[in-house]
């Protein structure tokens, strides 16, 4: 009996170690690709990497602490519409620490799950709020990134064609898909549950999600400044791609940034590689090769996007630290 219930027990682990072993080992291939592919001209990105002027490099440090800080914001005002009261500075080490399990772990633990346990464990919210706070954060960034694309296809269309045509169909079964969430009776998807007993966990999620609806729906001035953060954080972060390109000298105009940034959200956020690594690279060589920018010039870019992001997770990490060092709250990896 105790067998049995011990292989049940570690069948859930030795998945999640498998998942977690073809995540690394889709960024390591996406990484070496890029390597491979530009072995030859690695001297010309190297020389164009350390003559990135370092002023618009630490200005860009500066708009993803920005860009944090509005993700904190957003979450601050989510946390009061549920009644919860958590101070800002709590909020912001949070994020920084989510940042960090997002991008340099190689684990199934990603940042909304350590700031669900964070405000949980350390600051009494009930997981229920937590978790409909966290949900509605990735919603309202869904928004976000799907208006943006909208606003600047249309004068992007001549320049990318073909492949603006299969993003917006992309995107497209994107909001087809958090229409069938919201309303899954309406379009009988509860039926497939009741038929397949193997989907529950999907039903469960597309439950938790309408719980978290409900929970906010009377709470429209929330709701208004939590969108309001959440379109500043996604400039804020338009912000940092772009002060990377003046530290290169790259004639591309902001309003690319404001089309080529939310498609390389959508694509990192699939979970098939460490925090996007390699995903995030190869996307921004194709985008802006097709603006114009030489291959060395995409490829340096994209290593300097990646150096940037591992830093900045790098401080959430440190944060991490002093916190379980010092303020012993209970935390994990």
């Amino acid at each position: 009996m105790n067998e049995t219930i011990s292989k049940e027990a570690s069948a859930p682990k030795k998945k999640d170690r498998l998942f977690t072993f073809i995540r690394i080992t889709v960024s390591l291939l996406l990484l070496l690709w890029i390597i491979f592919r530009n072995y030859k001209n690695f001297q010309d990105i190297y020389y164009i990497i350390i003559n990135a002027s370092l002023i618009y490099l630490a200005l860009a440090v500066l708009m993803h602490a920005g860009h944090l800080y509005m993700n904190a914001l957003r979450w601050n005002v989510l946390l009061r519409a549920s009644d919860e009261r958590v101070s800002l500075a709590f909020l912001y080490q949070s994020v920084y620490i989510g940042h960090f399990y997002n991008n340099l772990l190689p684990s199934n633990i990603g940042g909304d799950f350590y700031k669900i346990y964070d405000v949980h464990k350390n600051r009494d919210v009930p997981l229920s709020k937590a978790v409909s706070t966290v949900i509605m954060e990735r919603f309202f960034s869904v928004i976000a990134i799907i208006t943006y694309f909208a606003v600047t296809s249309f004068s992007l269309y001549s320049i990318l064609k073909n492949s603006i045509i299969m993003i917006a169909v992309f995107l497209s079964l994107a909001v087809l898909l958090f229409i069938v969430i919201l309303r899954p009776k309406l379009f009988r998807i509860d039926r497939l549950f009741n038929r397949f007993k193997r989907l529950k966990k999907l039903e469960i999620g597309i439950a938790n999600f309408n719980n978290a609806v409900n929970l906010f729906r009377h709470k429209w001035p929330n709701l208004i400044m939590g969108l309001i953060f959440t379109f500043a954080a996604q400039s804020f972060y338009m912000v940092i791609y772009y002060f990377i390109s003046l530290s290169m000298g790259l004639d591309i105009s902001f309003k690319t940034f404001v089309f080529v940034v939310p498609v390389i959200f959508v694509l990192t956020g699939i979970p098939i590689s460490i925090g996007g690594l390699g995903v995030r690279e190869n996307t921004i060589v194709f985008l802006l090769t097709r603006f114009g920018v030489t291959n060395e010039q995409a490829v340096a870019f994209s290593l300097l996007v990646m150096f940037l992001t591992l830093f900045t997770a790098g401080i959430g990490g440190i944060i991490y630290l002093f916190k379980n060092i010092f303020y012993k709250s209970k935390g994990f990896i």
